[in-house]
């Protein structure tokens, strides 16, 4: 059997967005690619002298220092990258910074993996002596809510709640959280254009979304409100909890109000209605056939267009008209509607060109020819062509990890200057939750492909036609 391709992926953490990108990629490379896959944090970046991969894989180089350091280095090299896009919904009205942490502003991977035709089109217009690099695969990581089956309600219940609650609404936090330190006001006036006095505005809404959710928390005393914080709101060195329109209603006992502890999907799913002010996840939700709330006291401000495909109020006594409707009836009559059913399948288009689950598939056509490309003219020494160099730097990053992580404890650490900053990973430089993960979600994806005859397709060479990509 000819050797194994191996594939060093990095992400930035071991669950979440990033790691939801990887995993449906490694599983069609593992099957049909004959791939063998090694994990690590994007701050390990030693591993790559030590593994020796073949191709790097990363889900995007733009979104932090570290992806882009490694994005440079695989270049420098001579290691094939093949990146996604983790922030794929951007805007194409010239706002969005497309290169990001990219200081180069060159473009090192094989290929630019947009969402949807809309970004790939700006792309190419910006980038034009790029243009052959910038293809449409459609959002990898909303995949999983076609291919995956999620926590029930009951499982939730059972978990988190002595109560007998029977109906469940999930909110959506946004970023207000961010106001709470400087790294997060610093991020907050990029998206404000460095108008701060929308850092007013910011704390004014805070209080004004955080008192409807109260009064309706306060006013549905057998319903269960499961408050989600944004993922990002907080720097990954504060240990302590941020302030945000959700962390003062932790205490009412028809609340739980999670950071990290479950998966943005399990709470879709096992919540009747999704709420949010602004999010991404609204989308997420149609996907799984779940009706959306925006709950926006001012409707008109700097934001995304998913709001149009949603039910919208501005104050508590229209949440609560909403509520109402739906446990009477089952449906909120304007989250439906024509032009509401129409606006969605729009966005879905728009935002992340495909929702049946095959953005992944998409995605590994041009996976299968980076590593086509990576192995053409290989001598039977592939040192030949490469050129794993040693970083001192990195080296003594990967070894104060593994001295200091099998000590590691959080009470302790979080006071040590250094270590404080870096107690993310010292929890997941082992990878442990991702190798999880993976092995939980191949059962799924084992139903999803002979559901959809993957295998056949592939074998007879038609699982990449043209019809997929349109």
């Amino acid at each position: 059997m000819d050797r194994k391709t191996k594939i060093l992926c990095f992400t930035d953490t071991t669950v979440g967005r990033d790691v939801e990108m990887m995993l449906p990629i490694r599983y069609l490379a593992e099957k049909f690619l004959n791939c063998e896959f090694y994990h690590a944090l994007n701050i390990d970046v030693h591993q790559i002298y030590r593994v020796k991969p073949d191709i790097i894989l990363q889900a995007n180089t733009i979104g932090s220092n570290l992806y882009f350091q490694i994005s440079k280095i695989a270049h420098e090299q001579n290691i094939p990258l093949f990146a996604l896009i983790s922030e794929g919904n951007f805007r194409t009205d010239g706002s969005f910074d497309y290169w990001g942490f990219n200081s180069d502003k060159k473009l090192y991977q094989d290929f630019v993996c947009c969402w949807s035709e809309r970004t790939a089109e700006f792309l190419r217009k910006e980038i034009p002596g790029s243009a052959n690099k910038i293809v449409v695969t459609g959002g990898v990581g909303f995949d999983r809510y076609t291919i995956y089956k999620f926590m029930q309600k009951e499982e939730f219940l059972r978990k988190y709640s002595d109560t007998q609650f029977k109906k469940v609404i999930g909110y959506a936090g946004w970023a207000f959280g961010k106001l709470d330190h400087k790294r997060g006001r610093n991020e907050l006036l990029v998206w404000a254009k460095g108008d701060k006095n929308k850092l007013k505005w910011i704390e004014d809404h805070r209080k004004k979304v955080r008192d409807i959710l109260e009064q309706a928390i306060i006013n549905n005393p057998s319903t269960l409100f499961i408050l989600k914080q944004h993922p990002q709101e907080n720097a990954p060195e504060r240990t302590e909890p941020v302030k945000n329109e959700m962390s003062e209603l932790a205490h009412h006992n028809n609340v739980v109000y999670l950071c990290d502890e479950e998966s943005i999907h399990d709470l879709i799913s096992v919540s009747d209605i999704w709420t949010c002010f602004e999010s991404t996840t609204a989308l997420e939700s149609w996907l799984m056939g779940k009706q959306t709330i925006f709950i926006n006291p001012e409707i008109e401000f700097n934001r995304d267009p998913l709001y149009k495909g949603s039910a919208v109020v501005q104050d508590y006594n229209s949440f609560q008209k909403l509520i109402d409707e739906f446990y009477s009836t089952g449906r909120i009559k304007s989250f439906y509607g024509i032009e509401k059913d129409s606006m969605r399948k729009e966005l879905i288009r728009d935002i992340i060109g495909f929702g049946d689950g095959m953005n992944h598939i998409r995605a590994s056509y041009y996976f299968q020819q980076t590593i086509n490309n990576s192995q053409s003219g290989l001598p039977a020494d592939r040192f030949a062509i490469r050129n794993y160099q040693l970083h001192f730097r990195h080296w003594l990053v990967y070894v104060l990890i593994r001295i200091a992580g099998p000590f590691y404890n959080r009470a302790v650490y979080s006071k040590l200057w250094k270590f404080k900053k870096h107690l993310w990973v010292f929890e997941n430089y082992k990878m442990e939750k991702l190798h999880k993960l993976y092995k939980r979600y191949i059962p799924f994806f084992d139903r999803f492909y002979k559901e959809n005859n993957i295998d056949e397709k592939f074998n007879n060479q038609s699982l990449f036609n043209n019809s997929l990509f349109q």
